[in-house]
């Protein structure tokens, strides 16, 4: 069950006027459309998400098996007990299976494209309106803007972003005809952002779009796929503790109620389970779209039938070996016509099914924007020079403060924002994330990384779970010079204090004086003095910890600077 969530994760106040009156489409993400059979007739069969009376029932009917082999994991059998829960999902969801050239048998279908049926209003008052695509973004969107045009494309998952991006065009144009809008405001969430990008790719002439937004993009795919078709995960510790922590939206940390022994007992059950259902995505053309280029042709050669398979093989080869190769090219395009394209991306945790990238917990951010990414943990030496690959301005600084992240070499360094423990599919509790993209699609006040100093290229994600959020004086978030003379520290939890017990700096000879402890309320920051002078040098990176208590747990959280002082 974990797994499933940790692989199916794929949703504010705005700060300025509303530009104009210019209709907003939703690309959602992979696993948010709902799929079925007669959707939206008397007879229709909802296959995804699946209900909770067919859920209830499979578990009733099940449960004798079920229950001696979860009484089996007190003796180790996660085996035993991962493979029948992967044999029940597979009696719940196989009529989502593909044939070799990716058709259905079964006539899967995804909620009508009507633009009538696909206004955030008129999903949110249907019957399953509880499956909302982008439920609480698009709520925001429309609370912030307008219900009634403010439009989901609803898509079948299991097609490629070629033709998806064909079906998205054909949608433009019904929401265009259907409000009277000479343009659309596109804002798109994970593969969204790859029938988005699809859609520029194919029909490039196009001036439809007044702007587009891609929030955590899997522009260029991700290595997960490959961990998903030969059923072998590796979870690691982090990633299950942060999943666990944004899933409760807990302001406490778990990281002490699970241990590296569960850890390797959950990838194992992950892994059996998995194989029981792994046949199910086999011949999906979307499977193929979002595997990364570094495992695409590997994949390709061991899944599909070059034969059978010709039709899933002859698209995602024009996906792989034509439009990912020139993403900046396409995105380029769009700027040169006037259409401004941002991206939001996440970063700064470790590859969900195993890996050592630098992601969003499922895509990796070099994939998500084209920035040059240190591993996971690692970072840049001190005294970086940035690559320059595409901008080579020396007064830009696109080196992360972590100095993780060369956004020089991005598709788009002047209109890609980081946000560092950003989790791939909880943007919607990170108050920091929504204002960014609120202030992106509704207004003009933003028109690159230098625009609003509230919004920096760098940042970090205020998710409750966090727990604090800090940054100096003087300089912006993430960098210390000789301006800075105290650290402000701010309390996430908007339920209870914390008391910051120290502060520290690794490699520089700074004393913050932190009392006997400060108590800060929720919501709120306190300001704490340092002594001592800030070395004269240029990129050097140093760990500012801060370590605090809240409730009865003592925490600590570590993040990477830059000293900037030349």
């Amino acid at each position: 069950m974990l797994l499933s969530a940790v692989l199916l994760v794929s949703c504010c106040v705005t700060g300025g006027a509303v530009k104009d009156d210019a209709p907003i489409i939703i690309v959602p993400g992979f696993i948010e459309p709902m799929l079925g059979i007669n959707i939206d007739e008397k007879n229709e069969e909802q296959l995804w998400p699946f209900t909770v009376p067919t859920l209830v029932g499979k578990i009733l009917s099940d449960f004798p098996v079920l229950a001696a082999r979860l009484a089996g994991l007190a003796v180790g059998n996660f085996d035993r007990f991962g493979t029948r829960l992967g044999q029940d999902a597979w009696d719940i969801l196989y009529k989502l299976t593909c044939n070799p050239d990716g058709s259905s048998d079964y006539g899967i279908e995804s909620f009508p494209q009507d633009p009538a049926q696909t206004t955030v209003r008129y999903l949110k008052n249907h019957k399953s309106g509880k499956y909302l695509p982008m439920a609480a973004f698009s709520k925001e969107i429309a609370a912030g803007y307008d219900a009634d045009r403010t439009f989901v494309f609803c898509y079948n998952s299991q097609l490629d972003s070629l033709a998806l991006a064909t079906q998205l065009r054909a949608y433009i144009a019904a929401v265009k005809d259907y409000t009277g809008a000479e343009k659309v405001r596109l804002c798109s969430h994970s593969y969204g952002g790859q029938i988005l990008a699809a859609y520029f790719f194919q029909y490039p002439d196009d001036c439809d779009a007044e702007k587009a937004v891609m929030i955590f993009p899997a522009l260029a795919g991700t290595d997960a796929i490959k961990h998903i078709l030969e059923a072998d995960t590796d979870v690691p510790f982090d990633d299950i503790v942060f999943f666990l922590e944004n899933l409760l939206k807990s302001p406490l940390s778990l990281e002490t109620l699970i241990s590296d022994k569960l850890c390797s007992e959950i990838s194992e059950f992950a892994s059996y389970g998995l194989a029981e259902v792994v046949e199910m995505w086999r011949y999906w053309g979307s499977m193929y779209a979002l595997c990364s280029n570094e495992y695409y042709d590997a994949l390709k050669a061991e899944f599909l039938d070059p034969v059978e398979s010709a039709p899933i093989i002859e698209a995602n080869d024009i996906i792989h070996y034509e439009m990912m190769p020139n993403l900046q090219s396409i995105f380029e395009n769009c700027q040169a016509k006037g259409i401004p394209v941002s991206i939001i991306s996440g970063s700064g945790v470790q590859e969900c099914l195993g890996g050592d990238d630098n992601t969003d917990v499922l895509l990796p951010t070099k994939y998500a924007t084209g920035a040059e990414c240190a591993k996971y943990g690692a970072h840049f030496s001190d005294g970086y020079e940035p690559k320059g690959t595409v901008c080579d301005d020396p007064a830009h600084r696109h080196v992360s403060p972590a100095m993780d992240i060369d956004a020089s070499t991005a598709f788009l360094p002047e209109n890609t924002w980081f946000v560092e423990h950003a989790f791939h599919g909880g943007y919607g509790v990170q108050d920091y994330t929504m204002n960014l993209i609120e202030k992106l699609l509704l207004t003009d006040e933003i028109t690159d990384v230098y625009s609003d100093p509230a919004f920096p290229q760098f940042n970090y994600s205020d998710n409750v779970n966090l727990g604090v959020l800090y940054g100096f004086d003087a300089s912006q978030i993430g960098y210390l010079s000789a301006d800075d003379h105290a650290i402000v520290i701010k309390n996430l939890n908007k339920l209870a204090p914390i008391k910051v017990l120290s502060v520290t700096a690794s490699g520089l000879d700074l004393d913050f004086d932190a009392g006997k402890s400060l108590l800060v309320l929720p919501g709120q920051s306190v300001t704490i003095p340092f002594s001592g002078d800030v070395p004269a040098v240029k990129a050097q990176r140093t760990d500012i910890t801060v370590k605090y208590m809240e409730g009865f747990s003592v925490n600590t959280m570590t993040r990477g600077f830059t000293v900037d002082n030349a």
